[in-house]
């Protein structure tokens, strides 16, 4: 039960810290706001989380349990029919709900820290690790995947996905943001039908 009372308190405090570091930005989001923003003394939080870092790395543990979520049509497509139709992988990775699933000015900031601070980095890349991790066991779930490569594929497409989004970030114009889109979609579509990508 205590354990229970634990967990339960410790993803209290990671999603007041996530939360206010939406509004305030992270650097500007100290344990003695989250105290007040959740009603909850300072020292309780210092015990869950004696450093900030213990919770930064806490708050990347759940960035990736959101950005997880995206997998959803996917794997559910897969379960229902054997098979992911290559539209669905590809429109899913593209999809606006990476933006709704986690705020891309909290991610940012946190990747930042990677420059600064080995765990965080190292933390950043188990993230992206297991984010390509299961772009891979969905792919091999596709037997129109058979024979390829589907970790050097999750990572080409990984490459892909993530650079558009970093560039798309600073697009405003939404006719531009479109084209841009419909570009690298067609990057990762390439990629997903080549049949160059074989396993070594």
């Amino acid at each position: 039960m205590k354990e229970k009372i634990s967990t339960s308190r410790k993803k209290e405090i990671i999603e007041g810290f996530y939360q206010l570091s939406v509004i305030n930005g992270l650097e500007n989001t100290s344990i003695a706001k989250i105290g007040k923003h959740l009603d909850m003394p300072p020292s309780l939080i210092m015990h869950y989380f004696p450093t900030r870092e213990i919770l930064i790395s806490n708050l990347i543990d759940y960035i990736l349990e959101k950005y997880l979520l995206i997998y959803q049509p996917i794997t559910k497509q897969l379960e229902e029919l054997g098979q992911v139709d290559l539209t669905v992988i590809v429109e899913t990775l593209f999809s606006r709900n990476w933006n709704l699933l986690f705020d891309d000015g909290v991610y940012y900031s946190c990747f930042a820290l990677i420059f600064r601070n080995e765990k965080i980095k190292t933390e950043y890349r188990i993230l992206h690790y297991k984010l390509r991790e299961s772009l891979k066991d969905i792919l091999d779930g596709s037997p129109e995947m058979e024979g390829k490569d589907t970790a050097m594929l999750a990572e080409q497409v990984f490459v892909v996905v993530e650079g558009a989004y970093f560039y798309l970030s600073m697009v405003d114009d939404p006719a531009d943001y479109d084209t841009k889109v419909a570009y690298f979609k067609n990057q990762v579509y390439a990629l997903l039908r080549s049949s160059e990508v074989e396993k070594l």
